[in-house]
């Protein structure tokens, strides 16, 4: 069995073109991309929320972490590298956060879902860390009796099932005592 080869022509490959992209054969220029990313604003929300309390811990935090640099056995030198390098990721986090900002309002499809789910999570870590106890403590007493003793046995659980911790004392790293 043999095969036949011949030359294609310009008609040819105009066939071939129509047949794969006819936007580009009528008009000759490329038609819209449609957006494909996948959206997962769920994992965003989350990976949002984890991006953001760990930069907001480590900018309110700073005296905590030269303390903790000075207990060490790092030279003294390197300090000043390790809190410029912590300020570098710190703009750099801040740059991030206003391009998902940017790329939320000019968008569609999964990138813009995906980047208001970041926001979101940005947002619910700033709430869980910028509210005052005495909002939490406020909302608490607004409890009906049912909601609040769901609450203290839920903690009276886990006390039973690590008693050598105590819940009354643990507070947020970044709350610096509020």
């Amino acid at each position: 069995m043999t095969r036949t080869l011949t030359k294609q022509t310009h008609q040819d490959f105009q066939r071939r073109i129509k047949s794969i992209d006819p936007t580009f054969y009528r008009t000759g220029e490329r038609g819209v991309v449609k957006d494909v990313t996948t959206s997962r604003p769920i994992g965003s929300a989350l990976l949002g929320f984890g991006w953001a309390y760990i930069v907001v811990s480590v900018a309110n935090n700073r005296g905590v972490i030269e303390g903790s640099l000075r207990q060490g056995s790092l030279p003294d030198h390197y300090h000043a590298y390790i809190l410029m390098v912590l300020a570098a990721l710190l703009a750099a986090s801040c740059v991030m956060l206003l391009m998902h900002l940017f790329r939320f309002l000019t968008k569609s499809g999964g990138k813009k879902r995906n980047s208001g789910g970041m926001l979101v999570g940005v947002l619910g870590a700033m709430v869980l860390v910028y509210t005052p106890t005495s909002v939490w403590e406020a909302g608490f007493n607004m409890m009906d009796g049912n909601s609040r003793a769901f609450v203290q046995t839920a903690s009276a659980t886990m006390s039973d099932a690590l008693p050598g911790i105590n819940f009354g004392n643990v507070s947020f790293v970044s709350s610096q005592g509020r």
